[in-house]
């Protein structure tokens, strides 16, 4: 039986980092990896950049993010990947193009959870609110609200959102200023593991993970190996999982750095940069 390694990134505060999210060592020289509206928004570090270009020339990452597939599209890595996940988890991009197959099957999955018109009502009860930005669904798989900051936010609202999901197999996760209610059946985890049983037969797949927020926790306890940022949701929330999953030492757009370098001792070791951690070192295991 054959092996082959599958390297499942999430994108947001863990490979790409806003001004925001980038942190106070952030070099002044990272390289902008996506621009809207004719600003600036995400970036890596031109290390990060090299350390990615060498995976993706082993055909192994594969971004799995929540944005959509429009969202994702503004971002530039060094290639186009093989296989890309979207819309957490609901759309599958080969070679760039949606796979349709792939579609129905989320919409299936997504159909398992209350209707996305209860979710998408329960959001826009508050969409007048002043703390509220803007409410928007996404590829009528999932919704979201953005705040105008995450301060703003009432605790109590998410509290009670979180019940109301819960009682409708919906999950919620506050990213920052954004607050995602997602079908429980559809997520990055069992992304990853449906795109996993396509690999021909015979195929030993071996996956790495890395994320930072809650909609990746299934993604890091599926994998064989995960690292997550010492930063982002899991980590305020002090989440732990089993001995497998690692925290970075740096925080910010260098702990995109240490996730790379730490995927690519995984993948190559004999490529690994010098200095760079070795595929167990770099990280303290969860407690």
């Amino acid at each position: 039986m054959t092996g082959s390694f599958l390297v499942a990134f999430d994108l947001d505060r863990t490979l790409i980092y806003s001004s925001g999210s980038a942190g106070p060592d952030a070099p002044a020289d990272a390289r902008v990896v996506e621009v809207y509206d004719g600003a600036p928004l995400s970036r890596m570090t031109q290390r990060s950049w090299s350390l990615l270009g060498d995976l993706m020339r082993r055909d192994v990452v594969v971004p799995v993010t929540t944005r959509s597939v429009a969202q994702y599209q503004r971002v530039g890595l060094p290639a186009v990947p093989r296989h890309a996940i979207t819309t957490n988890g609901g759309t599958l991009l080969v070679d760039g193009v949606p796979d349709a197959d792939w579609r129905d099957e989320s919409f299936a999955l997504a159909a398992q959870s209350a209707p996305l018109a209860e979710m998408n009502a329960v959001l826009a009860a508050v969409a007048g609110e002043p703390w509220v930005k803007l409410v928007r669904d996404v590829e009528d798989l999932f919704c979201y609200l953005v705040a105008h900051s995450r301060e703003l936010i009432p605790e109590a609202w998410v509290a009670e959102l979180e019940t109301l999901a819960e009682q409708g197999g919906w999950t919620v996760s506050v990213q920052g200023r954004k607050v995602y209610v997602v079908p429980a059946g559809l997520g990055k985890g069992s992304a990853v593991e449906r795109l996993v049983r396509r690999q021909p037969v015979g195929v030993a797949t071996i996956t790495l993970a890395s994320g930072d927020s809650l909609l990746d926790a299934g993604m890091l306890e599926a994998a064989h190996h995960a690292l997550r940022p010492a930063h982002g949701e899991l980590h305020d929330s002090g989440w732990a999982a089993s001995a497998h999953v690692g925290v970075t030492k740096a925080t910010g757009i260098l702990a995109g750095e240490e996730i790379l370098a730490w995927a690519l001792g995984h993948v190559s070791p004999s490529s690994a940069v010098p200095g760079t951690p070795s595929p167990h070192a770099g990280c303290v295991a969860n407690a």
